[in-house]
């Protein structure tokens, strides 16, 4: 925000919250939001060492995730249950080989 002259009330107009949710974001007393990312991402002119140090800012608030299965195929929630059962076992092999598949897509 500094460096593009807002101030915090600009910039929690634009994420369409409130100065207080912003600065508890910023304090880290609430997680980046998840459709945060994206929408800095298309509005400031980053460079891509800024996006990676905001995408692995935004991971680090993580503490839990959240898929909504509801609108997606039978095969998909199964994949994503499983995942989520083996997660805490998967080598770092594993793991880079899974997001590269997901970084083609």
């Amino acid at each position: 925000m500094i460096d593009h002259d807002e101030t915090l009330g600009d910039f929690a107009s634009f994420v369409g919250v409130s100065s207080a949710f912003v600065s508890s974001v910023l304090t880290g007393k609430k997680n980046i939001p998840d459709d945060w990312y994206d929408k800095i991402c298309e509005h400031y002119p980053l460079n891509n060492a800024d996006k990676t140090a905001l995408y692995d800012a935004y991971c680090e608030t993580k503490n839990s995730i959240k898929i909504d299965v509801v609108a997606i195929p039978a095969q998909a929630k199964r994949v994503a249950l499983q995942f989520q059962r083996q997660l805490p076992t998967l080598s770092t092999e594993d793991l880079e080989a899974i997001r590269k598949i997901l970084e083609e897509k």
